[in-house]
């Protein structure tokens, strides 16, 4: 019943003129009629484009790569196609793009509190099809959801209108900023390199390295007799160690002084991007590495084992981080650490540490090697390096976003 009684205020104009004409033409006033005829049939036309307009209209947006490094450009192609014999006057689309976003080749929108809004205006012929390629740019790390869109139209007077949505289709992951870390190769030399595990990893008889002088205590069964016939000395075979050096992050999203509530706080952003930097520098020499944080990624912690190859699934996790506490970080570093081979080199990545933190990595440096690398933030202090086999830190800096290098110090 209340379908019949709205269709009936839609053609109630309609019925007006229609009266209009049966009345003029009963009068024998055939001017007066023709306009009650006209008027009916304009209004009875625009309500038909009106409800026709957004039939076979479709609106679709396709990224030219759905995973994109910091500030990396990302073309943007968005397709509107009017399938109809009904020509269209106007059509409105606005779309919701993610937060700091820059888009080359259209004007955005953006209200205080609202997220920026991309608007078009364009008519459309029969059957015509419209593709435009836009380059967003994308300076926040996250997983971003273009959409959803609302398409707009009607009649040519914009009288009636009609609208529709378009879901959110496209999602871009943008990677955390990575810095050339400076000096050249001091991650991997200061935390792994400079200080070993201190358990010794046993030699794997198969995998031969080379052979070395023989020194006293080496077994016989280990001499290398066609080589020391060559050379006239005692030679032995070299092994490889059975186990390979791996290196686990550890990293504290906690900040003292900054709001839980502020998830896209700078200091934090910096934070992170300085994990993904020691994660690519490690990967990048061969080290097989990993990260564990108090935060969480997709709705579950972040806790990636050390494993070669696997820098790309860590700098995935880093993208989707938020700094949701599920535990405290002495509490993650007692739990993820008791899984982790003697061979693992600990890496504690932080602004600052609790005393309970504290007492927990005394623990462990009696079974791993424990080196931090520390953002110091404004008026925090530094953390004592002789609570680490090895400390580093950096400044945070204002301007980290138009930096390519990071300086580390010890």
């Amino acid at each position: 019943m209340s379908r019949l009684r709205a269709l009936g205020r839609r053609f109630v104009l309609a019925e007006c003129f229609a009266g209009l004409a049966g009345l003029a033409w009963a009068l024998s006033s055939d001017t007066l009629a023709l306009c009650g005829f006209i008027g009916a049939l304009v209004t009875l036309a625009l309500q038909a484009w009106q409800h026709f307009a957004l039939s076979g209209l479709s609106y679709t947006r396709t990224l030219s790569a759905s995973r994109v490094h910091f500030g990396e450009p990302v073309e943007l192609e968005i397709e509107i196609v009017n399938d109809k014999a009904l020509p269209l006057a106007f059509v409105e689309i606005d779309d919701t793009l993610p937060r700091h976003v820059a888009i080359d080749g259209a004007a955005i929108t953006q209200h205080f509190g609202s997220p920026p809004r991309l608007v078009q205006v364009l008519g459309l012929l029969p059957y015509q099809r419209v593709r435009r390629r836009l380059i967003l740019t994308c300076a926040r790390r996250g997983e971003h959801r273009l959409g959803p869109a609302t398409l707009t139209s009607g009649d040519p007077l914009g009288v009636r209108l009609r609208h529709t949505t378009v879901p959110a289709s496209e999602r871009l992951l943008v990677y955390p900023k990575c810095f050339a870390l400076a000096p050249s190769g001091i991650a991997s030399r200061v935390l792994v390199g400079d200080h070993k595990s201190a358990n010794l990893l046993a030699p794997d008889p198969i995998r031969v390295a080379g052979v070395r002088p023989w020194q006293p205590g080496d077994p016989l069964r280990q001499v290398n007799w066609r080589a020391t016939a060559r050379t006239g000395a005692l030679v032995v075979r070299r092994f490889e160690p059975s186990a390979q050096v791996k290196v686990a992050i550890f990293l504290d999203v906690f900040l003292s002084g900054v709001s839980a509530f502020a998830p896209e706080s700078d200091e934090l952003e910096l934070l992170i991007a300085l994990c993904a930097s020691l994660v690519g520098e490690l990967d990048a020499t061969g080290i097989p590495v990993g990260c564990y944080s108090t935060g969480s990624a997709g709705g579950r912690p972040l806790a990636l084992a050390p494993r070669r190859f696997g820098a790309a699934e860590v700098l995935e996790g880093l993208a989707r981080l938020v700094p949701l506490y599920s535990l405290s970080f002495e509490a993650l570093l007692a739990q993820a650490s008791a899984r982790l081979s003697p061979a693992t080199s600990l890496v504690v990545l932080t602004t600052e540490l609790s005393a309970p933190a504290l007492g927990e990595i005394a623990a462990l440096r009696r079974r791993f090697s424990v080196s931090a690398v520390q953002l110091v933030l404004p008026d925090h202090p530094r953390l004592f390096a002789g609570g680490f086999d090895a400390l580093l830190s950096t400044p945070y800096l204002e301007d980290w976003r138009e930096r390519e290098a990071l300086e580390l110090a010890r």
